[in-house]
């Protein structure tokens, strides 16, 4: 028989046992899934690690493991569990199936795959290489170099290469030109079939000496015939043009013989008029009538100038008739 001195707090009492108890049973919980191997030295889980009742000492190793599957290992250090984190070389995986992760910020060295499938690539060099041929692309533009060839790196800024080598190169298109080699291509082997139709949205189509748009002079062309658009359908603001005010513009306008100053000896020289570019209204130094000069002041408008000629033949043709119809006249009368 027990026999109880002094007051005891019977629903203190029952309070402090039934705490007690829900303690052992969470604990027992906790418990029930943890295996305990080496002396306690290394603890298996499948929660992380938590007072299981026993004493940990330095070194110790806690492992988290659901369904054979490791997720976690923590080492008990400075009298606290720490998750363990694994060096590259020790993780090794053949293969990694089914692979489904917001991976976020990811930082790696070398990353090989098949196929990458992403919204951007951000970087300060895209590298690709198949062969001896390589491939890169960076802030300076599209880099190829055949490395049999030693031939060094071949940069072109906004570059498409559609094959070939630096020695034998096909055609390249860039930002700012179609090449062939490191020079723009010529036309020497441009080849069109018949009907083929050339657009341009400016308007205006240029044939220069030296690259495009150098300032230098106009190239000559080489053709069999030259066609202008001539139907009624695509004109517009028809008027006459007398003879008179044909006559007018030509016979006002100064024909030279002269050369362009980028030109040489081997070279035809060019005879006709002269827009005076260099001196100020009234002192022109050649006088050349408006209706030759192109919108952009810088050039002899050939239609124009065909177009003057041909009504100033006109206007001589009829001068010409009837100056002949009253010389027969002046003759027969001396004749009576």
């Amino acid at each position: 028989m027990i026999i109880a001195t002094g007051s005891v707090d019977i629903n203190e009492a029952t309070k402090l046992a039934q705490e007690a108890s829900d303690s052992a049973d969470d604990l027992a919980k906790k418990m029930k899934n943890t295996v305990a191997t080496m002396d306690g030295k290394t603890t298996v889980s499948t929660s992380t690690p938590f007072d299981d009742g026993k004493e940990h000492n330095e070194g110790d190793m806690w492992t988290v493991i659901n369904d054979d599957v490791a997720s976690a290992m923590y080492i008990y250090t400075s009298g606290e569990w720490k998750a363990k984190k694994w060096d590259q070389q020790a993780l090794s995986v053949k293969q990694l199936s089914a692979l489904t992760a917001d991976l976020g910020h990811v930082t790696a060295g070398t990353l090989e795959s098949a196929t990458i499938i992403g919204g951007s690539i951000t970087g300060s060099t895209i590298h690709l290489s198949s062969g001896t041929d390589e491939y890169w692309l960076d802030y300076n533009g599209f880099h190829t170099t055949d490395t049999a060839e030693n031939t060094g790196t071949w940069v072109m800024p906004g570059l498409i290469d559609l094959g070939g080598s630096k020695a034998n190169p096909r055609v390249m298109v860039s930002a700012n030109g179609i090449y062939s080699g490191a020079q723009r291509i010529s036309t020497q082997s441009l080849t069109m079939s018949a009907g083929s139709v050339f657009g341009t949205t400016s308007g205006d189509v240029y044939f220069e000496i030296g690259g495009g748009d150098s300032g230098q002079g106009g190239a000559a062309l080489h053709a069999a015939s030259f066609n202008k658009m001539s139907q009624l359908s695509v004109k517009r603001n028809l008027a006459d043009v007398s003879g008179e005010y044909a006559l007018a513009q030509i016979s006002g306008t100064d024909v030279k013989r002269y050369d362009y100053k980028d030109s040489d000896n081997s070279q035809q020289t060019n005879i006709g008029p002269v827009i005076d570019d260099v001196n100020s209204n009234g002192n022109k130094a050649y006088n050349i009538s408006s209706d030759l000069i192109n919108k952009q002041t810088d050039g002899v408008s050939i239609d124009n100038e065909v177009g003057l000629l041909m009504a100033a033949v006109k206007e001589l043709t009829k001068r010409n008739s009837e100056l002949t119809m009253r010389v027969a006249k002046l003759e027969r009368k001396m004749q009576e």
